[in-house]
């Protein structure tokens, strides 16, 4: 810039001088102004464009924006170690079986669209289920009733909870010497829940299937009438055992009563008759036995629940005509689990009590 010559001294009195800016020094500062908006501008739009890349709070991840409080979810998920990885609302996936391993089906087959008055007759008799269904039961007399619990083939068992296949044959699985495992632990919890209810219960936990199956009837026979001798206040007999299905495809079938909270095996009563004959005689004939069997399943599934499966009605007498009233009773299959079974148990305890008791509705 061009020096300012130097004025000369005068004696003249120095007058006041205002100073304008000019116009080209305003201008430069509205450029530098603009310059630096921009350049704001532009940082915060790579800074959104990073933080979506990185899963910042921008996309809903990350840490929460200042001030912003973290959610109770957000809080548990981190303390357990939880990813922030996005939740899937897909169902998850189906584990799929070995090559080679059978697959176990959960089934309902309680046929409830049949109605109440069915049967799974396999015989030549004609039953009145109406007349059956109102027929009073007897009780022989006892003001307190007795119930006997046995188990013509005690090492009938049930398969670990959870087991969704197998890799070989159910074979031994599904049987077991130990009765914390067996039938025998579901007889247990019957006779407990009869107790309970007001019934005398006697449990029967011989080994009638040993050393082999074979003979398991006519050994079963023989505890039966030993047992009426010395309990003659014994009205009714049940022979507990669990089943075993499969569907057309070969898998095993764990059966599911429907209408209860907790996964629950269903029941089957099988009634015996004498059409291929018997070898004792009956005191009050088969079709009480088939009354109690019709009304127990009316019992359980009453408001439509389908805890038990259509009565079956067969040729063979299963040693029913030993007592008043007696039942073989299936818990469950043995793909089912011991508890699924025990909890049947406890349904079928209360609702007999209610029969023999003359409680129910």
């Amino acid at each position: 810039m061009q020096a300012l010559p130097t004025p000369k001294k005068t004696n003249r009195p120095r007058e006041a001088v205002l100073l304008k800016e000019g116009y080209g020094g305003g201008f430069r500062a509205l450029l530098i102004l603009l310059f630096a908006c921009a350049l704001l501008v532009a940082a915060f739009a790579v800074s959104t464009v990073w933080m979506q890349a990185d899963g910042g709070w921008l996309s809903g991840g990350g840490a929460p924006l200042p001030g912003e409080k973290e959610t109770e979810a957000e809080s548990e998920g981190e303390s357990e170690g939880e990813t922030d990885a996005p939740l899937s609302t897909e169902p998850p996936l189906e584990q799929t079986p070995p090559e080679g391993a059978t697959r176990i089906a959960e089934a309902d087959l309680s046929c409830l669209s049949l109605g109440q008055e069915y049967i799974h007759n396999e015989t030549a008799y004609r039953p009145s289920v109406a007349e059956l269904l109102s027929r009073e039961l007897l009780r022989a007399g006892a003001e307190r009733p007795t119930v006997l619990v046995l188990h013509t083939h005690t090492s009938e068992a049930y398969l670990p909870a959870g087991t969704e296949y197998l890799t070989g044959p159910m074979g031994d699985l599904s049987y077991a010497e130990d009765p914390a495992r067996s039938v025998v632990a579901v007889g247990r919890r019957l006779c407990e829940v009869l107790e309970k209810e007001g019934i005398t219960a006697l449990h029967c936990t011989v080994m009638l299937d040993a050393p082999t199956q074979r003979g398991a009837y006519e050994r079963a026979a023989e505890t039966v009438k030993a047992y009426l001798e010395r309990y003659p206040e014994i009205c009714c007999v049940i022979d507990l055992h669990r089943d075993s299905v499969r569907n057309g495809e070969g898998a095993y079938l764990r059966t599911r009563a429907t209408g209860v909270e907790e996964p629950t095996a269903q029941l089957l009563f099988v009634v015996g008759t004498d059409g291929n004959g018997t070898a004792y005689p009956s005191p009050t004939g088969w079709e009480n036995n088939l009354a109690l069997a019709l009304q127990l399943r009316r019992y359980l599934n009453a408001d439509g629940c389908g805890i038990v499966r259509p009565v079956t009605l067969r040729n063979s007498s299963y040693n029913q005509e030993l007592a008043p009233l007696s039942l073989l009773l299936e818990v469950g299959s043995d793909a089912n689990s011991l508890e699924e079974a025990e909890r049947a148990a406890s349904l079928a305890g209360k609702a007999l009590a209610a029969i023999l008791l003359g409680e129910a509705d």
